[in-house]
């Protein structure tokens, strides 16, 4: 076999190594593991980093609150807080990637109980959620979306869990995955109504 060829068939074998280690996609799931500050470093905004298995970790920023709802969901009172367009979102991870982005959207939920709980007396916190849709780009400039969500159980032995998902490329965003991210979140409070109802 000729020099040519086999310095060939290496450099396109090279080619596919690194398409390869662009992926097109990231989703990851796994327990809570970060930290989240609201009103901080002003108030209203939040301010958070989440550590992935992967590894990927995900600082992130949100603007100032454009409308916060407080309501009471069965027997537990659910203060919600939204964010508008903009912030910071950074997503990095293994083989150099690095995803710079700004929300499309962010929701922050505090639940605090109407009933005593073992431990927790009646007006504790008893967890809170945060999710988020973002767009953003590579390094080369791709543009992608992802959304990314938490939440933190202090109470009833329930999970803490956290999720990151990310793809690309895309034209434009789509913020109304954040509906999803938040059903989701009011099926977890109906969980907890009923688990404290038991």
């Amino acid at each position: 076999m000729k020099w040519t060829t086999i310095a060939t068939l290496a450099t396109l074998a090279l080619l596919a190594l690194g398409a390869a280690a662009k992926a097109d996609s990231v989703l990851v799931q796994s327990k809570f593991n970060g930290f989240i500050e609201n009103d901080f470093p002003f108030p209203g905004a939040s301010s958070g980093l989440l550590v992935f298995p992967g590894p990927y970790e995900l600082p992130f920023q949100t603007v100032a609150s454009s409308q916060k709802n407080t309501f009471l969901d069965g027997s537990l009172v659910v203060t919600e807080t939204s964010y508008g367009p903009g912030g910071s979102v950074d997503v990095l991870g293994p083989n150099g990637f690095e995803l710079t982005g700004i929300f499309t959207d962010a929701v922050l939920g505090i639940f605090t109980n109407t009933v005593p709980i073992p431990g927790f007396p009646v007006g504790s916190v008893i967890g809170f959620s945060f999710a988020g849709a973002f767009t953003g780009s590579l390094a080369d400039g791709e543009q992608w979306q992802g959304t990314f969500g938490f939440e933190q159980n202090l109470c009833c032995n329930e999970p803490s869990l956290m999720f990151l998902q990310t793809s690309g490329p895309v034209s434009a965003p789509e913020p109304s995955t954040l509906l999803l991210l938040a059903a989701g979140m009011f099926g977890l409070t109906f969980h907890r109504r009923r688990y404290m109802q038991d």
